[in-house]
């Protein structure tokens, strides 16, 4: 199907574009600035409708996806936070919820907040059995160790063969790095250096203990980090120090690690590393350098050409806000709630919209549901309500996720 957007602000994001359209064919990006002239569907937003590309979360634990917040730190390292989670009621009522469902949650979760693609970080034998089936586009393309620790939960095959395999084949070697502060776990970046596994292969996962010497290193042998301030300061009271990153260039993303330590979703991860940054440093973080964390940055960390950005050939990937403020659209993204997420588009297929684009959703072969959203009439790919039926079910009473509010149920 070929199909148009038009009207409204585009931004790509390094830049912004006005009176332009977008034209979508076979799920890729065919032309940006005019329109083409013979679609089979055109899209007409309004002048404060915003069209980002599609966001992507980078660093989740898909298989952890339930509520509440679980812990009373602050915590020396991650593992005693592991361990009030495994001991915590709310763990054992996750557990009657099978995992395939707990995935499904996830997938709803990050597209109804403007993700397209999301990172989980756990070992391919765990998720490999889910991906495929999800509404949402996992990165499957990764090597990972679980983190350069003896406490590790020993996810990869080691450093050194998890990286050589992500430098051979072209991916991200994905692992936590100094996640805690005591003596082993600051240790993380020279255990890395050691094994020759610190370069723009390598993407770290919280640093909350990273040193200026540290953080030089990192930035000296381009490795990426990915910064999850809301599981951070949940757990730590304490985050990596984000402006040093930055003034020394590092490329940073942004993750929303779990919600059951970190933020309900990427809109709220934004929102609260943009209070946070304020917070620590007297000053605010520019709205679109946050942008770019969710989406140039996190492509390029996860080595995904062609996403990340609107430009022609690359996968049609789309975050549609509405009632956004057109004199600052990076600023709407980053004060952005529920109400404010218009349409999700991945690979050209809409995902979740509002119900007056049902007309659009109809061109798809797709399986739709209507439902209510945050007490708004929604369409969502695949079957949300029967889900919300299986985990109440499972449960043995009717709990709603407030990461995923639906309200009514038609």
């Amino acid at each position: 199907m070929k199909y148009v957007i038009q009207g409204g602000i585009i931004v790509t994001p390094e830049f912004i574009m006005k009176e332009a359209a977008i034209t979508v064919d076979n799920g890729r990006i065919s032309e940006l600035g005019k329109a083409d002239s013979s679609p089979d569907f055109v899209i007409n937003l309004r002048d404060n409708d915003i069209v980002f590309p599609g966001l992507i979360n980078a660093h989740d634990h898909l298989l952890g996806n339930y509520y509440p917040r679980v812990g009373t730190g602050p915590y020396m390292n991650w593992r005693p936070w592991d361990n009030d989670l495994k001991t915590a009621p709310v763990y054992e009522e996750r557990g009657k919820i099978s995992n395939f469902d707990l995935y499904v949650i996830a997938a709803y979760r990050n597209i109804i907040s403007g993700v397209t693609t999301v990172q989980d970080h756990i070992p391919h034998f765990v998720n490999e059995e889910f991906i495929d089936k999800l509404p949402l586009r996992v990165i499957k393309r990764y090597s990972l160790e679980h983190e350069c620790s003896s406490y590790d939960l020993k996810w990869g095959r080691g450093i050194t063969v998890e990286h050589n395999d992500a430098v051979k084949n072209d991916m991200p070697f994905i692992t936590h790095i100094e996640e805690g502060y005591d003596e082993e776990a600051t240790l993380g970046i020279d255990i890395l250096k050691e094994l020759n596994a610190l370069d723009e292969f390598t993407v770290l996962i919280h640093g909350i203990s990273l040193s200026k010497e540290d953080i030089s290193d990192i930035a000296k042998h381009k490795a990426n980090l990915v910064w999850c301030p809301s599981s951070n300061y949940y757990m730590f009271k304490d985050t990596t120090d984000i402006k040093e990153l930055l003034v020394q260039g590092v490329n940073v993303s942004l993750g929303t690690d779990s919600p059951m330590s970190g933020g309900l979703n990427i809109l709220d991860e934004l929102q609260f590393a943009h209070t946070l940054y304020k917070e620590l440093y007297n000053e605010e973080i520019d709205y679109k350098t946050l942008v770019n964390m969710v989406t140039v940055n996190a492509a390029k960390a996860m080595r995904l050409k062609d996403l990340g950005r609107i430009q022609v050939g690359n996968i049609a990937d789309f975050l549609i806000l509405c009632n956004g403020d057109v004199s600052n659209p990076y600023k709407s993204l980053v004060n952005a709630g529920f109400d404010n997420i218009s349409m999700v588009i991945s690979e050209g297929k809409p995902v979740y919209g509002y119900g007056k684009d049902y007309d659009f959703f109809e061109h798809f072969t797709e399986f739709y549901q209507l439902t209510e959203v945050n007490g708004k009439e929604r369409i969502l790919i695949g079957k949300p309500i029967d889900l919300y039926e299986r985990i109440w079910e499972g449960v043995k009473f009717k709990k709603i996720l407030p990461f995923f509010p639906v309200d009514f149920y038609q």
